[in-house]
């Protein structure tokens, strides 16, 4: 893929990195990192080979026996209106 034209885009190419990916498994979220992958240098679109995406689904099932958590402040957002 890499060198190739973005389908989402249409204008950015492709090249091959590494990147982090937040997954959903069930009613939690995995962090997958170091995922190969080809990501638009225009808009940031991500491509995946068949296999890599499998395989990440296979990895976000056994979200439960991971071996490394971690935890982070979440945040809800609440629009404030502007008034005039």
């Amino acid at each position: 893929m890499d060198g190739d034209r973005c389908n989402f885009c249409l204008e950015g190419r492709l090249k091959s990195r590494q990147v982090r990916e937040y997954f959903r498994a069930g009613k939690g979220l995995v962090v997958i990192e170091r995922v190969p992958s080809s990501v638009c240098d225009k808009c940031g679109e991500r491509y995946y080979d068949a296999h890599v995406a499998k395989q990440m689904r296979q990895l976000a099932k056994k979200g439960a026996r991971v071996k490394t958590r971690i935890s982070f402040p979440l945040i809800q957002f609440q629009e404030k209106k502007i008034s005039a």
